[in-house]
């Protein structure tokens, strides 16, 4: 494959379960790629069904094809006509009962996959330290991230069994970070990454930033995310939770003599004040929290921003979140890094809003386990993935 130029093109194709965005974009790096002569198409399955007949939907953002509304036989379609060619794919979707129809499309055609697991926390350790007995006590318990508990079971199972008959793709390139990572795929070639929001950590953290008289809370678009609905977890109500949050940052702000400052999810899309005038941004997370005197969060990836600046945490819950997976999340979030847990429909005075002392043992201890490792901390996970991509289309083989 060459481009006008007689020269070869380097070709990734995203295959993803989200939508893209700028913080895919970032990321995913998606940018960095096409800065550096990359050729980028990036295929949403995020709404792929099993329909005969369905429109592709052909868009060019930056520069990068994007293609949406697709079917299993459109995605096996592009997949054969491109078998060929020497591309490499990046799965934005993990292995589980929603997404096995796609890796057995993936092994049919042998293509070369990529994968990034990252993003682990610390429930997903605890979960697998427990005994059987305790996981089907939480299992009934609602303390899992699912509710269709029978259902989830069966495809546990199944998953399980098509893996085990080498029915589903293997990625070739498995990129992990944090050691709880390491050993959760199979894969033909590892390597240590970090946490993407460690890329982030590293750029803001050469600016030299002033500190400031602010506190920041670490949105996790509890109202409006589609993790909640798919997972069958508990759905709250928007208006109280809003107003709870409104009523425990005034009681703060007027403790601390702080500003508290919202870091919005990047899927939300708050239009109606819902933070009662208080300032939100986006994107802005890694500065945000490094000139800020203290953070507050519910259970969330992001928090690895705090940890690797050391700032205190609070850990926030709310009344219908008691007995429930939300509750069980943040309290191993809380327990892992020595942080208090706030139920901010509890609290009556500010005298309860106090910080516990940065335990930087169990900061550096939650670094290495979900974002980073000792080998490639002080690098830029971007560098690391541009390299080992060059080297692959360095040789002359095709996929597969």
């Amino acid at each position: 494959m060459k481009d006008k130029t007689g020269r070869g093109l380097k070709k990734i194709i995203y295959i993803s379960t989200m939508p893209y965005n700028d913080n895919v974009m970032r990321d995913w790096y998606v940018e960095k790629l096409t800065k550096n002569d990359y050729d980028v198409e990036f295929w949403d399955i995020s709404n792929i069904s099993s329909n005969s007949v369905s429109e592709i939907k052909e868009n060019t953002l930056n520069g990068i094809k994007l293609l949406e509304n697709l079917t299993y036989k459109q995605l096996s379609k592009l997949l054969y006509k491109n078998r060929k060619l020497k591309i490499i794919y990046v799965i934005l979707a993990s292995f589980h009962m929603a997404t096995s129809k796609l890796y057995r499309i993936l092994n049919k055609y042998k293509i070369f996959t990529v994968f990034f697991n990252w993003g682990d926390t610390p429930e997903a350790l605890s979960f697998r330290k427990k005994s059987f007995y305790q996981k089907i006590l939480m299992l009934f318990n609602n303390q899992l991230a699912f509710k269709n508990s029978m259902k989830n079971i069966l495809g546990v199972i199944y998953c399980k069994v098509i893996k085990k008959l080498k029915l589903i793709k293997i990625h070739d390139i498995y990129f992990y970070a944090g050691t709880f990572s390491k050993s959760l795929y199979d894969s033909k070639k590892t390597i240590e990454i970090n946490l993407c929001d460690y890329d982030q950590y590293l750029i803001n953290s050469k600016l030299n930033l002033k500190p400031l008289n602010q506190t920041v809370f670490l949105d996790s678009n509890l109202t409006a995310n589609s993790d909640i609905s798919l997972n069958g977890n508990i759905e709250i109500n928007t208006e109280k939770y809003f107003n709870a949050l409104s009523r425990y940052f005034d009681l703060f702000e007027e403790k601390y003599q702080t500003e508290v400052i919202i870091s919005a999810h990047p899927t939300s899309n708050y239009i109606n004040n819902e933070f009662k005038g208080r300032k939100v941004t986006r994107l802005q997370t890694a500065k945000l929290v490094s000139q800020s005197k203290y953070v507050l969060s519910h259970h969330s990836t992001s928090i690895s921003y705090a940890v690797l600046d050391y700032k205190p945490i609070n850990f926030l819950v709310i009344d219908e979140w008691i007995g429930e997976y939300e509750e069980s999340t943040n309290i191993e979030f809380s327990k892992s890094l020595g942080c208090k847990l706030i139920n901010i429909d509890k609290i009556s005075s500010v005298d309860e809003m106090t910080f516990n002392k940065v335990d930087k043992n169990l900061y550096d201890d939650y670094k290495y386990n979900y974002i980073a490792s000792k080998k490639t901390e002080g690098l830029l996970s971007g560098s690391i993935i541009l390299n080992e991509f060059n080297k692959h289309f360095k040789g002359n083989n095709i996929n597969g």
